[in-house]
C-alpha cells in the first residue's frame, strides 16, 4: 500500500511522531506485532506529512528537517504494536559490479556515472553492486547499459534502506540546465 500523504496539523486524531524511535532489530522491540507503513525512496526525507499503515493506521509525521527515514525505523509504540518503516521494491537500474574484476568495476561505475550524471540520480552502492532509481523507461535504461557494454539489469529493488551513498540527486549548486 501506498502511503497517503496530507498536511500533519490536519491529522485530527492520528498520533504524531517527533522522533524516530529506533531500529526494529533492536531487542527492546523483541515480541512486539509489527504494522508496517511503506515509505519509497523518494518520500524518505519528507519530514512532515501524514503516513498510513498496511492495516490503515494513519499517522502524523512531523519529524526535524533533515530527517531520512530508513527501512526499520520504528515510529510509533503503544506497547503491543509498532509502526515500522519498510523500503518498498521499486523501479532501478543495477549494475552488478561483483563479476567484474577492480578495474573493469571502477570503468562499470564511471560509464554508469556518466550516463546518469545529468539526471542526478542519487546512487547505492553495495559490495556486489550499484542501484540507482529508474528515472527513465526501462527500454531505455536497458538499451543504455548493454551500449555502454554493461552487465546490469532493471528490475525492481528496495532503494536506499539506510539512506544513499552519496547526495548527487539533491545537490544546490549554482548551475543551470538549458
Amino acid at each position: 500500500m501506498t502511503p497517503a500523504t496530507g498536511n500533519p496539523e490536519e491529522a485530527g486524531a492520528a498520533p504524531l511522531v517527533e522522533t524516530v524511535l529506533g531500529d526494529v532489530s533492536e531487542a527492546c522491540w523483541s515480541g512486539r506485532e509489527h504494522d508496517l507503513v511503506d515509505v519509497g525512496w523518494g518520500d524518505a526525507a519528507k519530514h512532515r506529512r501524514m503516513l498510513r499503515t498496511i492495516s490503515g493506521r494513519e499517522v502524523a509525521l512531523r519529524l526535524p528537517r533533515g530527517s531520512f527515514l530508513s527501512d526499520g525505523d520504528v515510529l510509533l509504540d503503544d506497547g503491543i504494536t509498532i509502526v515500522v518503516v519498510r523500503r518498498p521494491a521499486e523501479p532501478a537500474i543495477v549494475v552488478d559490479t561483483a563479476s567484474y574484476s577492480e578495474s573493469e568495476a571502477i570503468r562499470a561505475a564511471l560509464l554508469l556515472g556518466y550516463a546518469l550524471g545529468n539526471q542526478h540520480a542519487p546512487l547505492e552502492l553495495t559490495p556486489d553492486d550499484v542501484r540507482a532509481p529508474l528515472l527513465t523507461g526501462p527500454d531505455t535504461a536497458r538499451r543504455t547499459l548493454a551500449e555502454l557494454g554493461l552487465r546490469g539489469s532493471v528490475h525492481e529493488t528496495p532503494l536506499a534502506a539506510h539512506g544513499w551513498t552519496t547526495t548527487s540527486g539533491e545537490h544546490r549548486d549554482a548551475h543551470r540546465h538549458d
